[in-house]
């Protein structure tokens, strides 16, 4: 695959692929690449930007997810100018045989059909694929209460398998707790 040129917006969280995410953006910068993206109908990236620095990635993940903008609304506050922009190259995660999968790990998929239940949830209008392996681990990564950090070992994880194994044992934590 041919890489593409992206704009990246650095943020302290993480967006899992196929998830909803509000952003109130203020910086010029940002909203000039909301406008650009909006007017040639195109995505940008979502990297994780952790508190570790140095001169050759200035603390940007390498692994982010392309976002679509799907509603924006004018708030009147604003910043600087400058931007980040990237040779995106899209990841493809190996097959896993869905059912199999699902079948596995029932407990995870439990959590995410009461989750979705849960009026809060429900306004989200969340489109969660039950069959899809991709669809319940993203989804059910993106509702329960996890650290920046740990979404990020989800969102660069091998398959839907190993993230099912990651939130396996989250929520074995914090069933604990």
């Amino acid at each position: 695959m041919k890489p593409i040129n992206l704009p990246i917006f650095p943020l302290k969280l993480v967006v899992l692929p196929g998830t909803i995410q509000g952003l109130q953006i203020f910086e010029p910068r940002y909203l000039n690449m909301v406008k650009q993206c909006m007017s040639s109908a195109s995505n940008f990236v979502i990297s994780y930007k952790s508190d570790r620095f140095d001169d050759f990635d200035f603390g940007i993940e390498k692994v982010g997810t392309s976002v679509q903008i799907v509603d924006f609304n004018n708030l009147p506050n604003g910043l600087e100018d400058k931007s980040y922009l990237g040779e995106v190259l899209p990841l493809t995660e190996p097959e896993v045989d869905d059912q199999s999968l699902l079948a596995k790990y029932p407990d995870l998929i439990e959590v995410l059909v009461k989750l979705k239940e849960h009026p809060e949830i429900k306004t989200m209008q969340l489109d969660i694929d039950l069959d899809s392996a991709d669809s319940v681990s993203y989804h059910l990564g993106n509702l329960i209460p996890l650290t920046a950090d740990e979404k990020q070992t989800l969102l660069t994880a091998f398959d839907a398998d190993q993230r099912f194994k990651i939130l396996s044992k989250i929520l074995e934590s914090i069933r604990k707790t």
